[in-house]
């Protein structure tokens, strides 16, 4: 097990975006929409209509890139590349083709020999649907570059179009000593639940969503003060925080990854002489 990576301070929004062919009342700008719901989709799976460039306006520090609410099929592609052009006449990095959903996801003792996907544990598209987990890239170094672009090629995909909710571009840390034995994972469900006086309930289904508690318990002066703490100063309780708990094991990103908020903001304490130590809890953003 890897240690955690987190992101904040969205870049998206400060970039344009362009390309592709996206339906008029579900632009692409709805990328920079925090509201993830409010989807940009393309008119058909075609692969030059399922791509798009951002321009960030300057070259900015980017260590991972995520794709937030998406509809692409478990057979699904993605490619991001970044240049110092706008025309991209020279790439300066290339993620080549990656699998939007990864293998493994589904242990392979809860898969029936006439499954699809026994040998590679891949979802369902039944299963997929009810996923909001983000595509995730997370690069093997910081690249420092203005244009990206994103390519997506899922030209069987049943919804005959693909959508993203929001685009998802920052820098990130990742710790060097992972979160304490006690992280807890679950989903919360906010349904209210109403008795007639003959005992039947009735439900008012809402969205379940993620929490995740865990605690940065040995971080060094540099991380508790120029990493925790300015994830704090920058995310409050309103922005925006992706959470990877485990980025070398693809096949748990879909269950555990996902970019929320947090719902709780946690002072930074030094319980040794060299080791401080900061507890998060974050909510999954719907």
């Amino acid at each position: 097990m890897s240690n955690m990576f987190l992101a904040w301070q969205n870049r998206t929004d400060e970039g344009s975006l362009s390309g592709g062919s996206w339906s008029a009342s579900l632009p692409l700008t709805n990328m920079q929409n925090r509201q993830v719901q409010k989807v940009s989709r393309t008119t058909d799976t075609a692969i030059a209509s399922t791509q798009f460039t951002i321009n960030l306006g300057a070259a900015k520090a980017i260590g991972v890139v995520a794709l937030v609410v998406h509809n692409i099929g478990v057979s699904g592609q993605v490619r991001i590349t970044a240049s110092d052009t706008p025309g991209f006449a020279s790439t300066l990095y290339d993620s080549g083709w990656q699998l939007a959903w990864p293998y493994g996801v589904i242990p392979q003792s809860l898969l029936e020999w006439e499954d699809d996907n026994f040998w590679f544990g891949t979802l369902s598209s039944q299963a997929r649907a009810g996923y909001q987990s983000p595509y995730i890239l997370k690069l093997a170094s910081v690249q420092n570059l203005r244009y990206w672009r994103v390519e997506i090629s899922d030209p069987s995909n049943t919804d005959g179009y693909i959508q993203i909710g929001r685009l998802f571009m920052a820098r990130g840390w990742t710790p060097s000593v992972n979160y304490a034995y006690g992280a807890s994972l679950g989903y919360q469900d906010p349904t209210p639940v109403d008795m007639s006086l003959s005992g039947a309930e009735y439900f008012d289904m809402r969205s379940k969503y993620r929490v995740m508690n865990f605690n940065l318990q040995y971080v060094t002066n540099t991380e508790a003060y120029s990493y925790a703490l300015e994830l704090q100063r920058l995310a409050g309780v309103s922005g925006e925080v992706l959470v990877v708990p485990d980025p070398d094991t693809a096949s748990t990103q879909p269950i555990r990854s996902f970019v929320g908020r947090l719902r709780q903001i946690g002072a930074v304490s030094q319980p040794q002489p060299t080791a401080f130590s900061v507890n998060f809890e974050v909510k999954e953003l719907l």
